[in-house]
């Protein structure tokens, strides 16, 4: 069996990794540190702030615990940072080192906090809601309740998340000025964590519904759970959203927006009438693979004849039958299922967590106006680019 979702310290350092001025300390073995900064490759280098206990022999037999507060002042001192993020992996929780009554040892600020991210207790969509809801006692409560344009949380983008940082910037230009972004949870500051409670509402992309609920029953925050807002129809999901909770129109801006995706989708049309039909294959974080159906289906008129979502699917191995048994000309999915594309000989685009096998350094979101024109680029790139073309590509 091969599973399709990751490790539960991986989905804590989805949530945790993008706090800006937060570290990650890791008391576990060297290999979940190794393993999680592959996944900072396609993004920024530079900015890496996490570390490790790298326990050791000595630390499973006679406890982990003092190399742990050592490698606490080593963080401090090196770092200087806003809040310290203490994750636990599977060898410090089974030996059972006492996490707390380390921490207590140190003065409250800045702030440390225990997340327990053992493999075996859980999935990586379990850790990132465990590590949302950990960020709760941060936040102050708002001191003014009505905000003046009103802002919107985002909740549930990963830090290592494809064109993450672009889709959030476009996200923001969008509701702009109508309304504001507030938080973008997993790519924030310590600051904004605390100022999340002053907001009118959060956008819940899939994730982090447990926080959502939270802040609704203890800051009065309504919630709406969307798809990932791809092509025009995700962004008029948000205008309808901004109408139905504020009451304001974006008609106009709306109109804005089609007409322009049309421009810049009419350059290639004589390419976007070849993929009228054809089908294909999409696999992901559930928002992610419910949003790019939508696009493909309902706006450049695909069939998706394949579709998963990891969170759900037990065995990766029974999406990856189910496309060999189809006639899948394109496959949507992460640079895991490159093994696969290959196989078939059809092209892979990227849009899901993790892309560890492509950078992302230019300003190319794949939400928004913008985000339409660079996500077909990428889907006819990719086609043109395929050495191997599946039939169902030209048929």
């Amino acid at each position: 069996m091969r599973t399709a979702d990751g490790c539960k310290l991986f989905g804590v350092h989805q949530a945790l990794a993008g706090i800006k001025d937060g570290v990650i300390l890791f008391h576990s073995v060297v290999g979940c540190n190794f393993g999680s900064m592959a996944f900072h490759l396609p993004h920024d280098m530079r900015d890496i702030r996490q570390t490790c206990t790298v326990i050791s022999d000595s630390d499973v037999v006679f406890s982990g615990e003092a190399s742990l507060e050592r490698a606490i002042r080593h963080t401090l001192e090196q770092f200087s940072p806003s809040v310290v993020f203490v994750v636990t992996g599977c060898v410090s929780e089974m030996v059972g080192d006492d996490i707390r009554s380390v921490l207590s040892r140190f003065p409250s600020s800045p702030p440390l906090l225990y997340v327990e991210a053992a493999g075996f207790r859980g999935s990586l969509l379990q850790g990132y809601e465990a590590s949302l809801l950990a960020l709760l006692p941060l936040m102050e409560p708002p001191r003014k309740k009505q905000q003046n344009p009103p802002r919107i949380n985002l909740l549930g983008l990963g830090s290592s998340d494809y064109r993450m940082e672009e889709d959030i910037q476009t996200l923001g230009a969008l509701m702009e000025p109508q309304a504001e972004l507030g938080t973008a949870f997993s790519s924030c500051t310590l600051s904004e964590v605390r100022a999340a409670a002053s907001a009118s509402l959060n956008l819940v992309v899939g994730r982090g519904i447990q926080l959502a609920r939270e802040m609704e029953k203890r800051f009065g925050i309504p919630y709406e759970e969307i798809d990932y807002p791809y092509g025009v129809l995700g962004s008029q999901e948000i205008f309808h959203l901004l109408q139905k909770h504020f009451g304001i129109s974006c008609g106009e801006k709306l109109t804005l927006l089609k007409e322009r995706a049309a421009n810049q989708a009419g350059r290639i049309y004589p390419y976007l009438q070849a993929l009228y039909g054809r089908p294909a294959a999409v696999i992901g974080s559930e928002a992610r693979s419910r949003g790019m159906k939508r696009f493909l289906e309902e706006e450049l008129g695909m069939v998706v004849v394949a579709m998963a979502c990891r969170e759900k699917l037990s065995d990766l191995e029974l999406f990856y039958q189910q496309v060999r048994q189809s006639e899948t000309a394109l496959l949507f999915g992460s640079s895991f299922e490159q093994d696969l594309a290959e196989e078939l000989g059809i092209p892979l685009i990227r849009c899901d967590y993790p892309v560890f096998d492509q950078v992302c350094i230019t300003p190319s979101p794949y939400v928004g106006t913008d985000g339409t024109a660079y996500l077909l680029e990428s889907i006819v790139n990719g086609i043109m680019g395929n050495r191997g073309p599946k039939g169902a590509l030209y048929q």
